[in-house]
């Protein structure tokens, strides 16, 4: 994202030199943007930013007459609805995650008994893998079960209670913790949802170590769109990832940067939502090969995927 950025405002004529990018852990992030501010920057970009440090970040600013655009996670609505009524020069540009839940309990739902009950017992036997660092496929999981009840779907969640809860990144451990479900639960065990690709690559490690077979016992869901993962969705053994359309939202928030250079007013401040990509087998092949080619482009990347937080 940060990369398009780049490439489009030297494109338009910005010098690279003229361009800083600091990065550090969300504690640091505060204090990096007032150290731009205090720079004397023409715009400010701000990733990663919440309800919580959004508002300082804005408040100094806009008192030293700065527009800024946040980019990633969104500073909330509360905060937003604040630019616009105060006629401020920031903006926002990202993707929902309420849309993505929105859309992957849509994918359960058409789905139905008939395809995603396997043991044929009524309900859709659900276990959810967590991140437990707060992290957009965490509030995507929790969302997609708060949906399908809206929805009417016949489901339980098989891991609700707190000695199943399973927080964690790393492949192995999810792998280990998906063959310990498959045993605990067996055949009523019919959908894992995962808060993220290495977690969805994980479970599906421990399906085929268990001799299980992907859409016939048991259906994974992903987030995040790695490379490998695209490759499992497009083989039809991973049912579903998510991609998150940096390209469109690089575009826009170059077009935003470059339209407060230019003394663009108020009429910036909005948020400009890029809707994740659902990706199943239909289109994962044509999500596979944008990665592919952006990896040709960006050699310095090796996926696509969450590495750390740039602000």
């Amino acid at each position: 994202f940060l990369n398009k950025v780049q490439g489009n405002l030297v494109s338009a004529g910005i010098p690279e030199g003229s361009i800083e990018r600091a990065q550090g852990s969300a504690g640091e992030l505060a204090d990096n943007a007032r150290t731009m501010i205090s720079s004397g920057c023409s715009v400010l970009m701000v990733g990663n930013a919440d309800e919580n440090n959004a508002p300082g970040i804005t408040d100094a600013a806009v008192k030293a007459g700065i527009p800024v655009l946040y980019f990633g996670t969104s500073p909330g609505e509360k905060e937003i609805a604040r630019w616009k009524d105060k006629g401020w020069r920031v903006s926002y540009v990202g993707s929902s995650f309420a849309q993505s839940a929105a859309k992957r309990a849509e994918l359960i739902s058409t789905l139905g008994l008939e395809k995603a009950d396997f043991d044929e017992d009524g309900e859709i036997g659900i276990a959810v893998l967590y991140t437990g660092e707060d992290k957009a496929g965490d509030q995507v999981n929790a969302d997609t079960l708060k949906n399908l009840e809206e929805l009417g779907v016949s489901f339980t969640e098989l891991t609700a209670g707190e000695e199943d809860v399973y927080r964690g990144t790393d492949l192995e451990a999810s792998m280990e913790q998906v063959v310990g479900w498959m045993s605990e639960y067996g055949k009523e065990l019919d959908l894992i949802l995962c808060a993220d690709d290495t977690q969805a690559m994980g479970a599906l490690n421990g399906i085929s170590d268990e001799k299980k077979r992907v859409g016939h016992d048991v259906l994974i869901m992903g987030f995040g769109a790695y490379t490998e993962s695209l490759a499992e969705a497009a083989a039809g053994n991973i049912y579903s990832t998510f991609f998150n359309d940096f390209m469109d939202q690089s575009q826009n928030a170059s077009n935003t940067v470059l339209a407060f250079l230019k003394g663009a007013g108020a009429d910036q401040s909005t948020g400009m939502i890029s809707e994740y990509v659902s990706v199943t087998v239909e289109n994962a092949q044509e999500i596979l090969d944008i990665a592919g080619k952006m990896q040709e482009n960006d050699p310095d990347s090796a996926d696509i995927k969450e590495n750390e937080d740039e602000q």
